[in-house]
């Protein structure tokens, strides 16, 4: 295996040669979970070709993270298959939290629903990960457009002017495969990011927390969950993942550990906490750490990080896996336009300055403020804050930032190298709602969106032609598409205008004036060309 070594300059490096550049992968991807597989798949809705190494033999067998998000449902609809997931999954418009005791009321309850007037069939979508990774796998297999290596470890990394060698060890003894550009979405133990000499900065939360997946086949499996016991000497949850399978997740107050074993006899007791006396199968239990770490940068030349590889923080809201997938969105299409001539550095800047800003600065911040509050401390704490959760509750403006947090639809990206902060609506993630085609058909926003930049133009009467430097236009107004809602128009601000809409549907801009649009796109967009 490599050792740690300095940062790859560009600069000290062999350059790669214009026939070297010819024949590299345009895109090595390390590491095939769900990270890893949503970059290949993203990037083969753009069109470019890539390559996935991953060590292990297969993708996982394993529910790990269950918990699919709107946000990342928006996307897995942009990419042809989120009917695939609904099929497979089970989704919850409404979660209340149920105590095992007789007679006691809810800890607490989110209703989706209210979020329908700007995302489709809003809730969680419960699907254990190894369905996930199948499901994402498929796509990419369907696509054509990736050439994936399991039972491949990467064991070397060099980095030159024009991109970087990767030292593969497989079956076939040790290969050496050139790229145009790097990612590393191989987890929190990421080789990629070690090879970099990029530290993992942050803190490990003194709690001990436990999973376990077990099988139960009585009456108990039509109980309602989630479920969740605040005992004295930990807090006991419980979620159904499919018919008959039950995931426990248990966290009390300690130092960490993962080299004590899970016995039999408390995957017993956790389980009647929160689901009874009863027979059961443990399927698998383990104890884990919980972490809030990041690395100070996601990117080092044409080197990036994804997922676990730049970051992670606590499972709370199951956000992680999201989160990682929705790096792969935001960094496929600035990937596919830095390979055909955009300004690389603009572009692959911007997805480290967004992505951080989201992740490390907004949902750790969130996950930590939460694992703080309902899991690293005492019972009686746990219980106030359980109560006061639900007074904030019953107020409808936190109640919607709640649910808004949870179904990761307030993730907006700061200023950055393609957003300009002075540019109304910058960065925002584009509503979906329910539109009036002009056949008098309800279609959602997104459905007509390419995979591409789009241009948004809000109209009251008919007007000279503006040739918009994008292929796509969407009219809003007179013969064009109806918005009841009022939500787009009240981004732009205005009752006229346009709005620019990014490949991961963010807003670039809205602007009521067509002057310099031109210009304005380019720079958004990272690029010289029309698009």
């Amino acid at each position: 295996m490599a050792t740690s070594a300095p940062w790859p300059r560009p600069d000290r490096s062999p350059a790669m040669s214009p026939s070297d550049r010819r024949s590299a992968t345009p895109v090595a991807i390390v590491g095939a979970g769900p990270v890893g597989l949503s970059l290949a798949l993203g990037l083969a809705r753009h069109g470019v070709r890539s390559v996935l190494v991953e060590r292990k033999e297969s993708t996982s067998d394993r529910s790990k993270a269950p918990a699919i998000h709107v946000r990342t449902r928006e996307i897995f609809r942009q990419w042809g298959i989120e009917e695939r997931f609904l099929e497979a999954g089970v989704l919850r418009q409404s979660l209340i939290l149920h105590s095992p005791a007789p007679g006691r009321r809810p800890l607490m309850s989110v209703d989706f629903s209210q979020l329908a007037v700007e995302a489709e069939r809003p809730g969680l979508l419960v699907l254990e990960q190894a369905h996930t990774e199948k499901l994402l796998l498929e796509a990419v297999l369907e696509s054509g457009l990736c050439e994936i290596r399991f039972a491949t470890e990467v064991v070397g990394l060099v980095q030159g002017s024009g991109g970087a060698t990767l030292t593969l060890h497989g079956f076939q003894g040790e290969r050496s495969l050139d790229a145009e550009f790097v990612v590393g979405c191989d987890g929190a133990g990421s080789f990629v990011r070690v090879a970099l000499g990029l530290p993992f900065e942050g803190v490990t939360y003194s709690v001990r927390p436990m999973l376990a997946d077990i099988r139960i086949a009585d009456e108990r499996d039509a109980l309602p969950w989630p479920r969740t016991h605040n005992g004295r000497s930990g807090l006991t949850t419980a979620i159904r993942l499919s018919p008959g399978l039950w995931r426990l997740i248990r966290i009390e107050r300690g130092e960490p550990t993962q080299a004590e074993e899970v016995s039999a006899a408390e995957v017993n007791d956790r389980m009647t906490e929160v689901l009874g006396e009863g027979d059961f199968e443990s399927v698998w239990a383990s104890r884990f750490r919980i972490h809030r770490r990041s690395s100070p940068r996601f990117r080092v030349g044409r080197v990036l990080l994804a997922g676990d590889a730049a970051h992670v923080h606590s499972p709370v809201g199951g956000l992680g896996m999201n989160g990682g997938i929705q790096d792969a969105h935001n960094l496929a299409w600035k990937l596919a336009y830095a390979l055909r001539g955009g300004d690389l550095d603009r572009l692959l800047d911007s997805y480290e300055v967004e992505r951080r800003a989201v992740i490390v600065e907004s949902v750790s911040r969130y996950t930590d403020l939460i694992t703080r509050s309902f899991l690293d401390s005492p019972a009686m704490m746990r219980q106030a804050a359980f109560t006061l959760f639900q007074v904030l509750l019953r107020s409808s403006r936190i109640r919607r930032m709640n649910l808004r947090r949870t179904a990761m639809l307030d993730l907006d990206y700061p200023a950055s190298p393609l957003l300009d902060s002075r540019e109304r609506a910058a960065g925002v993630r584009l509503p979906n709602p329910l539109l009036q085609a002009p056949d008098g058909t309800a279609v959602r926003l997104y459905d007509l969106l390419p995979n591409a930049p789009v241009m948004l133009e809000m109209v009251e009467a008919s007007h000279a032609e503006i040739d918009l430097p994008v292929e796509k236009v969407i009219r809003l107004g007179q013969g064009g598409y109806h918005d009841p809602s009022g939500l787009l128009r009240r981004q732009l601000g205005s009752r006229t205008g346009w709005m620019l809409v990014r490949p991961d549907t963010h807003i670039a801009w809205a602007r009521r004036r067509p002057d310099g649009m031109r210009k304005a796109v380019r720079h958004a967009l990272g690029t010289q060309d029309r698009l």
